[in-house]
């Protein structure tokens, strides 16, 4: 069952949660949600056929806390993967602006309010932030996720709209619930979703394609607490498949919708990805990988004299 105010479908935000087998996180999630401004936001929760208690916890804090938001709704299926139910919560929502937040993050006070104010400005599709790194238990590890964990990129390239796609390409390392955008953005005239429905996750098609349109900006704080578990799944060899084949993927989704030399760059980083396959085919490409690799190599050399030395921007890495 969901409820509505009289609230217009333009006041909202919609915040969109993906549950999957984080009953020990997800009511810190719901928590931080209830703290930004409740009688605007749109809560709408599916558990995507978790094995554990979480959607249960859920439904019990929805009972005491439901009341006090704009429309709320918490349903369960069947498993159908991170990109499917991204799918389908954007199908469900209503607001002018959309955010997913998983649910074993947290949004940081004042979030949405902070990346809205920028994404009403003319042009901008989406808005994005930093996150605070934290471990299971929630302790803080760290200041930033984007200059701290996995390869490490500049903020500062982030930060200024004509270095932004090109830092996302060379140096991507985006993470947590920190992305909000306008619902034209996210939601087609004919009622679909912007997502290739074929892709393992929807990250990096939906950071790339509105780069691609110029419309991606950056505020250059933390907007959320992101949960590194250090015994996530992802760090198994077939996970580790996975993710390499998705990057690949959504970087020959996103290259038709880039200017010619994004497209090139992009082009080149997708033939990397056969260094990782054993097929004859791959193996027999590897001299093609070598020189892709030394294209990438000249190009980004190429990019942060270009950002350093004549933008002025620092070589924070």
């Amino acid at each position: 069952m969901s409820s509505l105010r009289t609230n217009s479908s333009c006041q909202l935000t919609s915040v969109l949660i993906p549950l999957y087998n984080h009953a020990h996180y997800v009511v810190e999630c719901l928590n931080s949600v209830l703290a930004q401004d409740p009688a605007t936001i749109e809560l709408i929760l599916i558990d995507d056929g978790s094995s554990d208690d979480g959607f249960l916890a859920a439904q019990r804090w929805k009972e005491e806390h439901g009341s006090r938001f704009a429309r709320i709704d918490f349903q369960r299926q069947t498993n159908a993967g991170i990109t499917k139910t991204f799918d389908r919560l954007l199908k469900k929502s209503t607001g002018s602006a959309l955010m997913i937040v998983a649910s074993d993050d947290m949004l940081l006070p004042g979030s949405i309010a902070k990346r809205k104010e920028l994404l009403l400005q003319p042009g901008v599709l989406a808005v994005f932030g930093d996150a605070i790194p934290i471990d299971e238990e929630g302790n803080v590890t760290g200041t930033s996720a984007v200059a701290e964990l996995g390869r490490p990129c500049s903020r500062a390239a982030l930060a200024d709209a004509r270095t932004l796609p090109w830092e996302i390409i060379y140096r991507w390392n985006i993470y947590g619930s920190v992305l909000l955008c306008r619902r034209e953005a996210m939601i087609k005239p004919d009622g679909n979703s912007v997502l290739n429905l074929d892709l393992y996750s929807e990250d990096m098609q939906l950071y790339y394609l509105f780069a691609s349109k110029g419309g991606l900006r950056y505020i250059n704080e933390p907007v959320a607490k992101y949960r590194v578990h250090t015994g996530s799944a992802s760090h198994s060899p077939s996970n580790l498949a996975i993710l390499r084949t998705n990057i690949y993927c959504s970087r020959k989704h996103a290259m038709p919708a880039m200017p010619i030399w994004r497209r090139a760059v992009v082009g080149m980083q997708a033939i990397t990805y056969h260094r990782w396959n054993t097929s004859l085919r791959s193996r027999l490409l590897l001299p093609v990988v070598a020189v892709a690799y030394a294209g990438l190599l000249t190009s980004r050399f190429a990019y942060d004299f270009y950002r350093t030395k004549m933008l002025g921007q620092p070589r924070e890495i």
